[in-house]
């Protein structure tokens, strides 16, 4: 028998012209603020994302119904609709809303709903055999997760909480075959650039570069170094591009911090962390470096400092601009990048 309930939407009718009221999407909450809902909505899922990763999640074998059940199980106490697809019809406050054909977020625009579940199947291709991943090197390891994040990117299955989703599957997955994926190191910005850039050209390995940052247990452990001199420098470390560098690279920046196991620089393309072994001794204060990085990290991550029984301290960093003439303009630089943020809601079209 036909549905014959009337249709509905996923968002409140707009009451007035208060952008924070446009578009909020219905909530268990019944909140009708953008605001108040992104607080208590965050709130709520990261208690959900943290008994994920503590193993208490859904488990599945890495294919659609499995991505669906952890996107259920995240959002489950925000949204009706957990854990379907923008290709469904869920029930959303007693009536069934329509399918999504069209959901853009920027100047981006994510695959047509009709395609949506053939875009899944070709997303998770690169993990489909188990065999593959249990021998793959961390690398390619990093190189097929990194295919399938930006491939569920550009998919966007989700009307809303697909990179949360997306995050949580990938770090389980990682951890299913031995790898800790940590995605905290990894700014929004950053991901947000990543996802644009592999959209416009999928062979680009800068995907594959997030997943080692978050995996790779030395270069997990330098970034935070840079968040730490950004501090210094009144700066929020969440609002930039930070990564470390790749061997290889020609990198042209100036110091912002350093200790004796890594280095962060200010460079045109954002904050650049580099094993302090690359750069020479003598570090100038106030003029730009060029340098090319040589390290994996490996040695960052060895020269650790030990935990003794006196528990010795780590090496303190050194900001480097504390006195710099320049500051403001590296300032300004940082508020640039900011401004290329892009909004939060995936529009629906």
């Amino acid at each position: 028998m036909a549905d014959e309930r009337p249709k509905g939407s996923y968002t409140y009718p707009n009451t007035s012209d208060d952008p924070d009221r446009s578009n909020v999407l219905k909530n268990r909450w019944g909140i009708e603020t953008h605001s108040e809902l992104r607080v208590k909505e965050y709130r709520a899922t990261a208690v959900r994302m943290q008994e994920i990763a503590e193993g208490d999640g859904p488990k599945g074998n890495f294919d659609k119904a499995h991505l669906k059940a952890i996107h259920g199980y995240i959002f489950q106490d925000v949204y009706e609709w957990a854990g379907h697809t923008r290709n469904e019809s869920p029930i959303v406050e007693g009536q069934r809303v329509e399918p999504i054909g069209s959901l853009s977020k920027g100047g981006t625009s994510f695959l047509p709903g009709s395609r949506l579940e053939m875009g899944l199947d070709e997303a998770l291709k690169p993990i489909r055999d188990p065999q593959a991943l249990r021998n793959a090197t961390a690398e390619e390891f990093a190189e097929r997760a990194g295919r399938v994040l930006s491939e569920l990117n550009y998919v966007h299955p989700f009307r809303e909480g697909n990179g949360r989703a997306q995050e949580a599957f990938i770090s389980e997955l990682g951890r299913h075959y031995g790898h800790e994926i940590d995605f905290s190191v990894i700014t929004k910005p950053r991901m947000i650039e990543a996802s644009i850039e592999t959209t416009n050209d999928p062979s680009s390995p800068v995907m594959k570069h997030v997943i080692e940052d978050a995996m790779n247990p030395g270069r997990r452990e330098a970034i935070p170094s840079a968040f730490e001199d950004l501090r210094e420098v009144g700066e929020e470390p969440l609002h930039h591009h930070v990564r470390t560098a790749r061997a290889g690279e020609e990198i042209t920046g100036q110091i912002l911090g350093h200790d004796n196991r890594v280095a962060s620089l200010v460079t045109d393309q954002g904050i650049v962390v580099a094993d302090r072994a690359d750069l020479p001794e003598k570090l100038p204060d106030e003029e730009e470096i060029t340098f090319t990085a040589r390290s994996d990290f490996s040695r960052v991550r060895r020269e650790q400092p030990a935990q003794d029984a006196q528990s010795q301290p780590a090496p303190a960093r050194q900001p480097q601009l504390d006195h710099n003439p320049e500051l403001k303009a590296i300032e300004a630089q940082m508020a640039a990048h900011r401004s290329r943020e892009r909004d939060d809601d995936d529009r629906e079209r």
